[in-house]
Parts: structure tokens; C-alpha cells; sequence
């Protein structure tokens, strides 16, 4: 147990609950886990923007992956240690290819998230599932999508998708893989696309070198396919108990489910030594 110096945390669906808050347990677990001089990393999709309430809950957790590996942050000075973004060249390829469908397109740039209004204002129709509230309060609006982008002329972290039919997005999924893109989903309708060598794994693999620590050192816990590179590069791969299977397949232990507080289950498992 006490050769696990780092533990990488998904957050939706593995940290937090259904609801999107995080339980009491799982909060004192992640604390008592830091004061044995383990490092805890988030883990995410999600950018800075999106974890504002996360953080001041989490706030000694060290480090923050984003974006899918996007970026890396120091979580106490808020400096960026590394990044991967996507250049500006093929994010505009990528808009390219996008162009055609009527979708929910999520641009993320240095930690901000930007959405065209039109969209914004019908989300429901766009994949906001239960959550609107919380997209709305963390998207900014820009009048046109396509043109926001032909005038950025920066790298973005990543670009958020949401389809209207799963005939679209596989058409487009196929056709970014094609390019060399680095796609993957965090559940049904969504589509992520990164930079062709970013994903959650080699963003923990960097964090991993920067703190000079080996593969068996680190544990890493998640749920939805976009988990499955940090799980393959971590010694100790824990899948939620709600996780895909693709997920459990690759885990050397399924915790409760998140509505559960798997992941203070694990900790305590396999950092605490407390339940088996």
C-alpha cells in the first residue's frame, strides 16, 4: 500500500456523486490520503472554468489535469506546468469537418469555455441532459461558433462536441480519427477531441516524470472511456462500480458505484488499508 506515492481522480461519474456534488466521506478520505504524503491529481475532462466549486471543496489537493491532458496546473499557485494543446491549424481542420451538422460545438481555451448563443439558448436540445443550470453557468457566448474560431488564432485545449444522432457523430468521430486526432466520449452523444498525442494518460505519464515517480507508484480511478489511457498507464487501474464496461475490463478492482462513494472505498482500500 504504501508504494502508491500519487492517485489520479476522474471526476464525473467517479468523484462525484450523481448529482455533481461531492460526498462528505469521499472529501476526508482525500484528505486523509494527503496526509500520508500521497499526491492527489484531478483528473478530467473538464477545464478550469468547471471546477471552481471542486477546487475550494478539494483545495489541497496539488495538481489538476484538464481538458483530457490538455493542460496541467499547480492547483495551490494556479501556474500551468505543461500543456497540449491543439494547434490552430488543425483545430480549424477539425471545424471543418464539423461545419455540416447541427450540433453543440464547446471550444475550450486556457481554461474558459466558449459556446455559440444560439445553441446556449437551446440546450435541452443539444444534450444538456438534467444539467442546464450548470452549463449555463459555465460557458461564455460567442454570436457564431465558426467565426469565433477563424479569429482566435490561438491552440485550444480541446473541442467538447454534442450530436443530435448517433449517425452524425459517428461520421464525424471516424473521420477526426482518421486525421490522427485524439477522440474519445465521456458517455452516450458526447465526442472529445484532443490533440493527436494528448489524452488523460500521457498527461498523467508527464506529471508522473515531473514528480520522478514509476508507473507501479500510481493509482488512477475513472469510468467512461476517456479514462481508459490514464488506467493503462497507472500500476493500480480501479474502475467505478458505474463504469463502462470497457473500464472494468481493464481494472484490477471495481469499487462501489460514485452514487456509492466508490472512490473512498478504494482509498481506503488500497492507501488507508481499512476495508477490503
Amino acid at each position: 500500500m504504501q508504494q502508491i506515492q500519487l492517485v489520479a481522480l476522474d471526476m464525473d461519474g467517479t468523484t462525484l456523486l450523481p448529482d455533481l456534488t461531492i460526498a462528505e466521506e469521499t472529501k476526508q478520505t482525500i484528505e486523509r490520503v494527503l496526509l500520508k504524503n500521497v499526491a492527489v491529481c484531478i483528473c478530467t475532462g473538464r477545464t478550469l472554468s468547471e471546477l471552481e466549486s471542486e477546487r475550494k471543496q478539494l483545495k489541497y489537493i496539488p495538481y489538476l489535469i484538464t481538458g483530457n491532458g490538455a493542460a496541467c496546473w499547480d492547483n495551490q499557485t494556479g501556474e500551468k506546468l505543461f500543456e497540449n494543446t491543439i494547434p490552430y491549424e488543425n483545430a480549424m481542420d477539425v471545424m471543418s469537418i464539423l461545419k455540416k451538422y447541427d450540433m453543440r460545438i464547446e471550444v475550450y481555451v486556457d481554461g474558459e469555455i466558449f459556446i455559440q448563443e444560439s445553441v446556449y439558448q437551446q440546450l435541452e436540445k443539444y444534450g444538456a441532459g438534467p444539467f442546464v443550470d450548470y452549463i449555463l453557468s459555465t460557458r461564455h457566448t460567442v454570436e457564431n461558433i465558426h467565426t469565433f474560431m477563424e479569429l482566435l488564432q490561438k491552440p485550444i485545449d480541446k473541442f467538447n462536441l454534442f450530436f443530435t444522432s448517433a449517425e452524425d457523430r459517428q461520421e464525424a468521430w471516424d473521420a477526426c480519427v482518421a486525421k490522427g486526432y485524439a477522440v474519445t466520449s465521456s458517455f452516450l452523444q458526447n465526442m472529445e477531441v484532443n490533440a493527436k498525442t494528448a489524452n488523460k494518460g500521457v498527461g498523467l505519464k508527464q506529471l508522473s516524470k515531473r514528480l520522478k515517480l514509476q508507473q507501479h507508484q500510481v493509482l488512477a480511478i475513472g469510468d467512461q472511456l476517456n479514462d481508459i489511457s490514464m488506467l493503462t498507464f497507472a500500476g493500480v487501474p480501479i474502475a467505478m462500480g458505474n463504469a463502462v464496461t470497457e473500464v472494468k475490463d481493464l481494472a484490477v478492482f471495481v469499487t462501489k458505484s460514485n452514487a456509492e462513494n466508490g472512490v473512498a472505498h478504494a482509498l481506503k482500500r488500497y492507501i488507508l488499508g481499512e476495508e477490503r
